[in-house]
């Protein structure tokens, strides 16, 4: 089976264009981040990129709950991603997921650690830059809490 994806862009030739992207019927306006000298209008190709591992990361995780019979639980996540410049170079060199599984049961715990994990390995973003990213996954559990339970 194969997927195909499509967008459009628009860009005319100065550095600091705001530019549009059309991705599924959604226009977005995109810029070279202020923090890089550019206008910061719009969103910029680092956050489309984090958002896509961040988007795809937390789908999977949550098809692999489903999956194990999860169906008691909620997910958080924040992501970043590092950008290092050396010699005029920007280079994506570390990838991190910070999720937080909340409201689930106690006896979930040892499979939900292992999904965590394993959502990234099945990641098809993550897999697209494994090899030139560092890419690490750090959980935090809060597990449920039931009212005649010390706190």
């Amino acid at each position: 089976m194969r997927h195909t994806f499509h967008q459009s862009l628009t860009w005319d030739h100065h550095r600091n264009t705001v530019g549009k992207v059309v991705i599924a019927d959604h226009q977005l306006e995109f810029s070279i981040p202020a923090a890089l000298d550019g206008p910061g209008r719009g969103t910029n190709p680092d956050e489309l990129l984090l958002s896509s591992a961040a988007g795809c990361y937390i789908m999977t995780l949550g098809a692999m709950f489903e999956r194990s019979q999860i169906a008691h639980a909620d997910i958080e996540l924040r992501s970043e991603l590092v950008v290092e410049v050396e010699d005029g170079i920007y280079r994506v060199s570390e990838l991190h997921h910070y999720p937080t599984i909340l409201n689930y049961p106690h006896e979930k715990k040892k499979i939900l650690e292992r999904l965590v994990h394993k959502a990234d390995e099945r990641c098809m973003i993550s897999n697209a830059l494994k090899g030139s990213v560092k890419i690490m996954v750090h959980p935090t559990f809060q597990e449920e809490h039931h009212e005649n339970s010390p706190i």
